[in-house]
């Protein structure tokens, strides 16, 4: 498997060459995801198959790919067509037709980490999505994504359980959507997840970390909710 070489001091995101993956690019996607997942959990990252990403590449989505010469740095998925046990639009409050992509995943090489890329990621994306809503899923553990994900304009709506029974935030990110203003907030700890659990299925949305490792900041939908 290769790795993309090591930037230098003076080699910075303005080297790199960002465009559209086609599917000829499916080896060196597949191989920039197994890089970028390798030591890491089934609980904290989804492994894909080779099939679902060259069925991206295929028209079941768009994939942004940044390229250091013929490496691979980054990509990330903005994915259109979608299965229906993995649309959420009657949770989000979405109409049957609105229009909903998902944020299906994005990969950074080790050696380009640190740099900003998910957020340029995420960044280029939305801007792709134009006026729809959009979703995407992090693991609470995965603290990096959704991190990169609140500070995009993501807010966290949902605790559930997916791909295999493992804990997932479902994130959106909704044009025209507001926060109650000047509504209650709460601190929940990475490893509250009941209690997160039960805040989010009252209407509270997590908008921001919190002062403490891995926490987050949850506020309350307008009209309250409980304490």
């Amino acid at each position: 498997m290769s790795h993309s070489p090591l930037p230098s001091a003076s080699l910075t995101l303005a080297a790199l060459d960002w465009r559209l993956l086609q599917p000829a690019d499916l080896p060196a996607m597949h191989a920039l995801h197994l890089c970028s997942i390798e030591g890491m959990a089934a609980q904290t990252v989804k492994p894909e198959t080779r099939e679902f990403l060259h069925g991206l590449l295929l028209g079941r989505g768009r994939v942004i790919g940044a390229w250091h010469g013929a490496a691979l740095a980054a990509y990330g998925v903005l994915q259109h067509d979608l299965l229906a046990q993995d649309d959420p639009r009657a949770l989000l409050g979405l109409a049957p037709g609105q229009v909903l992509y998902k944020l299906a995943g994005a990969a950074v090489a080790p050696a380009w980490r640190g740099q900003g890329l998910q957020r340029q990621l995420i960044a280029r994306r939305v801007a792709w999505a134009g006026d729809a809503a959009l979703f995407a899923t992090a693991a609470p553990g995965n603290v990096p994504s959704w991190r990169s994900l609140l500070a995009c304009g993501f807010t966290v709506r949902a605790l559930q359980y997916r791909y295999g029974g493992h804990a997932r935030y479902l994130l959106a990110r909704v044009p025209g959507a507001a926060l109650a203003h000047g509504a209650p907030a709460r601190e929940l700890a990475q490893d509250d997840i009941p209690g997160q659990e039960a805040l989010l299925a009252q209407g509270w949305q997590g908008i921001a970390p919190g002062q403490a490792p891995g926490s987050l900041r949850l506020v309350a939908p307008a009209g309250g909710g409980q304490p």
